[in-house]
């Protein structure tokens, strides 16, 4: 085996409010680092970030350094200033110490605190993950500013949907990967294997999202749900209340509520949804074709009611009213609204309409665009022919690592990676999964 180079990677995912940014951020990394393994490249992949949430880069095997999120600040007191000193110090003096080949920044363009402006020279490659955001928020002059300083712009929605608002200049760096989720469909649980692990059986099963779990107004919207379903016949509840959530629990039969597994990974299990309207929960129930309520959530930068009506206008998913201030009529239009989904055919056709309106997941054409930055681009192209939905599933199957399938490629075919074409790369990737399919038979 060739000794392998190295490409640092910094991932800068400061201070969103939910855990879009990381999940996202996430999702492109997990196809960074097979990409860079197949080209025989060491990724050395760090996050900088300020979510209470980065116990999910743990679990994903991402390494992270950590930095209180502004929410925890203000509830304990610390002194504002204090902390802006604080924080821009340690991002500056981190990536000065890590020098990244590769610097991904997601949604602030600027750094949660404008720090990046005399940082970004600090990374070899820059690249900005511009994802759908209010034209309002996007077209202000210090976030507009920003964007000619990135290598690539990457946004991962369709163009119609989030144009992208950019100077002239800047335009023709922007790249529209199309929507990005965490898992392909191949690495989901299958629908019986999901509802064995939830508990559920004939019943109808929910799923009750607020996202992330950080916004202020979740326990409400979990507890105005649950209020209007929980006991209800024929139902069982999964309660989804995100890694940020630290309201009240209500337990009680038919309701299970998840721990650190990823929900969606469990999706085909799930009947129907309840959920706000965030980026990665659309995208999520979408692309897996769960049919969904949405109760799209008021926020900063982000246009949940937009990206939910997108949904409705699909035939994949209903709004629900935002709350009169009358519980028993709040209730009562929850129930209405998930008993019209009782009907098998109809959700089936909202599912059918999901898929269709988010058929695939385009984390790894953003891998492989970020990739191109710093490898040579006949190797990424390479890396995407030979590693597909059928090598993921066989891989799952058979419990391998990946990186035991590339073994084995690079020994089939020795050339270094830039001088496979495509047709090359593909047929060692399935002469690789045919060789250990035999050996395993073998015993």
């Amino acid at each position: 085996m060739r000794e392998k180079r190295r490409l640092r990677v910094v991932n800068y995912a400061v201070n969103g409010r939910g855990v879009g940014h990381l999940t996202r951020l996430t999702a492109i990394n997990r196809w960074l680092r097979r990409y860079a393994a197949y080209c025989g490249v060491r990724a050395e992949i760090y996050f900088l970030t300020s979510s209470e949430a980065d116990g999910l880069l743990f679990q994903e095997g991402f390494a992270s350094f950590k930095l209180p999120s502004k929410t925890v600040v203000k509830e304990t007191a610390i002194h504002k200033q204090t902390y802006l000193a604080l924080a821009k110090q340690w991002v500056w003096h981190s990536l000065g110490l890590l020098r990244p080949d590769l610097l991904i920044v997601d949604t602030f363009p600027r750094g949660s605190f404008g720090e990046l402006l005399s940082a970004l020279d600090l990374a070899k490659h820059k690249a900005f993950i511009y994802r759908p955001l209010k034209a309002s928020y996007a077209a202000r002059p210090d976030f507009q500013a920003m964007l000619p300083l990135y290598d690539s712009i990457l946004v991962p929605d369709y163009e119609e949907h989030a144009p992208g608002l950019a100077p002239p200049r800047v335009r023709q760096r922007i790249e529209h990967t199309g929507p990005v989720v965490c898992r392909e469909r191949v690495e989901l649980l299958a629908r019986d294997e999901a509802r064995g692990q939830l508990g559920v059986g004939e019943q109808l099963c929910v799923y009750v999202s607020a996202g992330g779990g950080g916004d202020p107004t979740s326990e409400d919207s979990l507890t105005r749900v649950l209020d209007a379903l929980a006991g209800q016949e024929g139902l069982h509840l999964v309660i989804g209340a995100g890694p940020l959530y630290r309201g009240r629990r209500q337990h009680g039969p038919g309701v299970t509520w998840l721990g650190h597994q990823r929900a969606i990974e469990l999706m085909p299990g799930f009947d129907l949804a309840i959920s706000a309207g965030g980026y990665n929960s659309f995208f999520e129930l979408m692309h897996v074709g769960v049919p969904a309520l949405f109760l799209p959530q008021d926020k900063v930068a982000d246009e949940q009611d937009v990206r939910a009506e997108r949904a409705v206008a699909a035939g994949a998913a209903r709004v629900l009213p935002a709350p009169s201030g009358d519980e028993a009529a709040d209730g009562a239009a929850i129930r209405a609204a998930v008993d019209e989904l009782r009907d098998p055919e109809l959700r089936a056709a909202m599912s059918a309409a999901a898929r269709e309106l988010v058929p695939s997941n385009h984390a790894r054409e953003a891998a492989a665009e970020l990739l191109r930055l710093a490898l040579p681009p006949a190797a990424v192209e390479a890396a995407e022919e030979a590693i597909d939905d059928a090598l993921l599933a066989e891989a799952r199957r058979s419990g391998l690592e990946l990186s035991i399938f590339f073994e084995v490629m690079e020994v089939l075919d020795p050339r270094p990676r830039e001088e496979l074409d495509a047709d090359a790369a593909c047929e060692a990737s399935q002469h690789a999964v045919e060789l250990l399919r035999h050996m395993d038979r073998l015993g």
